[in-house]
């Protein structure tokens, strides 16, 4: 019998051990996605090489970038996202370049930039390490 509650103590062990190991696992999991979600995305959007204003992409929001003499540039922040929502300038390819995200940037012509070059604003998606 003596042989029987050791073999049967091994296997306790053996659930212990396990059981602590997958309780650790899950912190870990836990403490690297609450990791991730303190991190407030933002970009930063210039008019010409000067930076006009840094906005965090978990606020909604709409700026208006307004250099005076009828220089105008919507920029809309929704739902992690920000575009060009409209502009002056004449040919509206800001606006086409659509929304810029964490999860699109990659798939993008122009990556991380939203760039208005008639009115020289430019969005800059603040990457990783990009402080």
């Amino acid at each position: 019998m003596a042989e029987n509650e050791t073999g049967l103590m091994k296997k306790k062990d053996v659930l212990i051990i396990l059981a602590a190991l997958l309780i650790a696992a899950a912190g870990m999991l836990a403490v690297w996605l609450s990791g991730r979600n303190a991190v407030v995305e933002h970009a930063r959007i210039y008019v010409g090489a000067d930076l006009y204003q840094e906005v965090a992409l978990n606020e909604d929001q709409v700026i208006e970038v307004d250099q005076g003499s009828g220089v105008v540039n919507h920029i809309e922040v929704k739902d992690g996202a920000i575009r060009m929502m409209d502009s002056t300038c004449p040919d509206k390819q800001c606006v086409y370049q659509g929304e810029m995200s964490m999860e699109n940037y990659e798939r993008r012509g122009l990556r991380q930039w939203i760039v208005c070059l008639p009115n020289q604003v430019t969005v800059e998606l603040v990457l990783e390490g990009g402080e």
